[in-house]
């Protein structure tokens, strides 16, 4: 019986006319429209809110999100981007809602309104995610100004704290050596005896590919050329922007590990006649995942991949968490995504120039691959040892 529309609702009473309800500036009003005509009531009701610029030009807070998401001037990106977008917008809504149910557009959020949003933000929240979330909740402002005919932006003046983010760290050869031992204990279902674990491959291509957690475990044959000795693909995360290809040589003990994979795989299919070490040569018989276990673990539930790699890592004594002053939960600090790191900062301490480690691991700017990379202290003792004596 009522239906939003313009700053107001319309609702038809006992007696068949309809009836305004309206709020503005914390105001309510309710006003008879004296007609039974549901068209006709649409009309007073425009030319009620016509002087005010209200109406039709409104931008509810409900349909915020889906004219963001409809607007061709936000950028293209990733639905996991979205969604995380999604959430941070849903939880100021809610808030908006709790505490200033009369506002319900866009137009009517005040900078005060925020000064107290951004408040209850800070005694949560570390100051990395505060940013984070300060500037979506500004660009989505940005993007729907001129809809929503603001006349001023109520997150102009806004700063950012300092940045407290904190990274994740490279791991040693040591904590490499007892996270692979870990990984070989631990065997996938439905994994074959005499096969080495999916979990002790999949640790070894994080280490000699530098590729994400996703990318690892869904590796395809389809992505692997061992006899040029080298992988090409597509990372996930850039698909959307791009579809740059990064090749990566393949490592000789990456390599061995791929030829006992293809060589299970072979075992599992071959015929009397067939000659398994030639098939897993060529690898041209090979279809699907190179860890099928993992891949489809990883496609139903990631978390379920999560928590096996943080009970390889606790099992190899390697603290996955610290506690940072000012935050209530612990900050991760060493995960699968470290691998990635220690893979930047080798080949950098080893020589490689910065540029052909970015396009290894696909970053778009060596300023990004500076940031995966972590000095080795004795490499830059090295470098200034060897400056002449004047």
């Amino acid at each position: 019986m009522a239906r939003e529309k313009g700053m107001g609702n319309l609702q038809r009473e006992k007696s068949g006319r309809w009836t305004m309800r309206v709020g503005i500036n914390g105001k309510r009003y309710c006003r008879s429209t004296r007609t039974k005509d549901r068209d006709q009531a649409e009309r007073v009701l425009q030319r009620f809110l016509a002087p005010l610029g209200l109406g039709e030009h409104r931008l509810p807070l409900a349909d915020v999100w889906l004219e963001y998401v409809r607007s061709p001037n936000r950028n293209e990106l990733a639905k996991a981007t979205m969604d995380g977008k999604r959430q941070v917008w849903m939880h100021f809504a809610k808030w908006m809602e709790h505490f200033y149910l009369h506002v319900d557009d866009l137009a009517g959020v005040t900078s005060d309104m925020v000064a107290e949003y951004l408040v209850c933000l800070r005694t949560d929240l570390c100051a990395t995610t505060y940013n984070n979330r300060v500037c979506i909740l500004r660009e989505i402002f940005r993007v729907l100004a001129q809809k929503a005919r603001l006349e001023e932006d109520p997150w102009e003046g806004v700063r950012l704290r300092p940045d407290d983010s904190h990274s994740r760290r490279e791991l040693t050869m040591d904590e490499l050596r007892r996270l692979l031992e870990a990984a070989k204990k631990v065997k996938a279902e439905g994994e074959q005896r005499n096969c080495s674990s999916e979990w002790h491959k999949l640790i070894l291509i994080g280490i000699y590919t530098g590729l994400r957690l996703g990318d690892c475990c869904r590796l395809d044959w389809s992505q692997i050329n061992l006899a040029q000795g080298i992988i090409q693909l597509v990372p996930e995360k850039t698909k959307r922007h791009h579809r740059r290809i990064v090749t990566i040589p393949i490592h000789p003990a990456l390599g061995v590990a791929l030829l006992e994979s293809a060589e299970c795989n072979v075992r599992g299919v071959k015929t009397e006649n067939e000659d398994a070490s030639h098939l897993a040569l060529s690898n041209s018989h090979f279809t699907g995942p190179v860890l099928p276990r993992i891949s489809e673990m990883y496609t139903r539930t990631r978390s379920r991949v999560s928590d096996r790699l943080c009970a390889i890592f606790r099992a190899a004594h390697i603290e996955t968490s610290v506690q940072i002053e000012g935050r209530k939960h612990k900050t991760p600090e060493a995960t699968f995504h470290s691998l990635r790191h220690t893979f930047v900062s080798f080949a950098a301490n080893a020589g490689v120039p910065l540029h052909v480690v970015q396009s290894i691991v696909g970053h778009e700017s060596t300023a990004m691959t500076r940031h995966y990379y972590h000095e080795n202290i004795d490499a830059l003792k090295s470098a200034v040892a060897a400056i002449p004596t004047l």
